[in-house]
């Protein structure tokens, strides 16, 4: 299994339902079957399979599968979307996917056989395009042609770094893909083990020693405190 996903500079990137011992963390959302999304909102297909490195044990590439009318074709066609240059919906089991609908329809076709490091350089360009001309322009200036210049300067200059190199970019950053999802259901944790709390009809909460404090929760959601102070006749009978 390992040689077949083996791709010439070495890394090994496979598809998550066919590797055994591989899963999605607990606590994290499995985006399998979820709807994607272009950047101004309209469905360009589904999340077929999430691509992971075998070696880092992290996902690289969401394998989406286009809408017939994106895809331009009655058959099957899937393209790949780098992990990290994707979001996932605080509210709603939904991708998006930071181009417009023409862009998404560009992407090179994945055929599911290994993928090739000159097939990544391509996909990469349509992620990173955007961000090497802000990068050239904050550089040339008012300059357009030059900045343009810059930008594709740029780009070659990272596709000819190391191969060891070639995820250490922010498109492929799962952390970022998975993370806003997770903190939002660690507040709604928070939040449930709050409500919990509140729950609970009496707690006492000692803040001197003459005193009893009594915190109860009223019908309407507030909380009543009470406080009582021992009697004259309760100390003596201390």
């Amino acid at each position: 299994m390992a040689k077949h996903y083996e791709t010439r500079d070495g890394s090994r990137i496979a598809p998550l339902g066919e590797v055994d011992d591989f899963e999605v963390a607990e606590g994290y959302p499995d985006v399998r079957g979820w709807r994607v999304n272009a950047a101004d909102g309209t469905e360009v297909g589904k999340v077929h399979e999430l691509l992971v490195d075998l070696d880092s044990m992290r996902t690289r590439y969401l394998d989406v599968r286009l809408t017939a009318d994106v895809a331009a074709t009655h058959e099957d066609r899937d393209v790949l979307v780098p992990i990290g240059a994707a979001s996932v919906d605080d509210d709603r089991d939904v991708v998006t996917v930071p181009l417009t609908v023409e862009r998404v329809g560009l992407l090179p076709p994945y055929s599911h056989d290994a993928i090739t490091r000159d097939q990544e350089y391509e996909v990469r360009r349509h992620f990173t395009i955007g961000r090497s001309a802000a990068d050239g322009a904050a550089v040339a200036g008012a300059a357009g042609a030059a900045a343009a210049g810059a930008a594709g300067a740029a780009d070659t200059a990272r596709d000819s770094r190391d191969a060891h190199d070639f995820y250490d970019d922010e498109a492929y950053d799962d952390h970022r893909f998975f993370s806003s999802r997770r903190r939002e259901e660690d507040k709604q944790e928070v939040k449930d083990a709050t409500h919990a709390s509140d729950a609970e009809t009496e707690v006492r909460v000692p803040l001197h020693a003459d005193d009893s404090v009594v915190v109860k929760r009223n019908e309407g959601g507030r909380d009543e405190i009470i406080i009582r102070r021992p009697r004259s006749d309760e100390r003596s009978a201390g």
